[in-house]
């Protein structure tokens, strides 16, 4: 049974909502990922959350743009499969919402880049 909010009354009031302390899923990335990870060494674990949100900062110079895509372990196949992808057009601070990695092992994946040079780094809470 999930953990519940009891009132004063003892009638369940709703769902309890955990929510990790910030943790560091990458750092210092500075060239876009060739492959997929080998493993899920490094991967963020999901397991026991319903969403994750990944706090990134990208710097950079000469920047035009940076794609990530989170990527989804399938451990039946022990591969990475496609998710969502974002692309940014500025440096900045930026919260990406990650909302069906329920109970899933994920990886943010740089994609693509357009500029000079970068720099990414991305932290992660689980919810």
């Amino acid at each position: 049974m999930a953990n519940v909010r009891i009132d004063e009354n003892g009638i369940p009031k709703g769902p309890v909502y955990e929510i990790t302390e910030p943790g560091l899923h990458r750092s210092g990335v500075t060239a876009v990922d060739a492959a997929d990870p080998e493993d899920t060494s490094g991967a963020i674990d999901c397991s026991g959350y319903e969403y994750c949100r990944l706090d990134l900062t990208i710097d950079g110079v000469g920047f035009t743009s940076l794609t990530v895509q989170v990527i989804f372990w399938n451990s039946r196949q022990s591969k990475w499969f496609g998710g969502a992808s974002r692309q940014f057009t500025e440096t900045g601070r930026y919260a990406l919402a990650v909302p069906d990695a329920r109970g899933s092992i994920i990886f943010l994946k740089v994609t693509q880049f357009s500029g000079t040079s970068f720099s990414l780094s991305a932290d992660y809470v689980l919810c």
